[in-house]
């Protein structure tokens, strides 16, 4: 994921239809989605867009002065973009998985992770911690799995 990976500080561009040299690219497996999708980014002028981690997904940051880039290379990238980065929405089911994802992160050493909106967005100033905190990273791995399938997109 993101449906299945932390995306810690990640500020959502929208993301509109993609040219169809990407769709003709699309591959099937989930890490290969992943490093196609990595590079079309990289490719479309967000130079600084990671790999992704083998099984873990992507994880990366948007700096304020990047998501114009950001925005641009997502809208040419959209056919190739992992299902946690789709503009899908999310449904009851993932906004209650979402919720209880934040109890677990509270309860493992985040007491001020905030609970999500009704987006499904959590809120990057209410965290209390960076994106390469320990106690962050620990949590999240903890309780990834609740998320019932949703993305996990912290933004502010």
């Amino acid at each position: 994921m993101l449906t299945r990976a932390l995306l810690p500080l990640a500020l959502a561009g929208l993301l509109l239809a993609a040219p169809a040299t990407a769709l003709a690219q699309q591959p099937t497996d989930d890490d290969d989605a992943a490093l196609a999708y990595a590079k079309c980014m990289r490719d479309n002028g967000y130079a600084e867009f990671p790999d992704p981690t083998p099984g873990e997904g992507m994880r990366f940051l948007i700096t304020p002065g990047g998501a114009a880039r950001f925005e641009k290379a997502a809208t040419a990238c959209r056919a190739l973009a992992p299902a946690g980065l789709r503009d899908d929405g999310v449904t009851p089911e993932q906004l209650d998985g979402l919720l209880k994802l934040a109890q677990c992160v509270r309860d493992n050493g985040l007491p001020n992770f905030p609970d999500p909106g009704a987006d499904g967005r959590f809120d990057v100033t209410r965290i209390g911690a960076g994106p390469d905190d320990p106690k962050l990273k620990a949590a999240m791995g903890a309780c990834r799995d609740l998320s019932r399938g949703a993305r996990i997109m912290i933004g502010g």
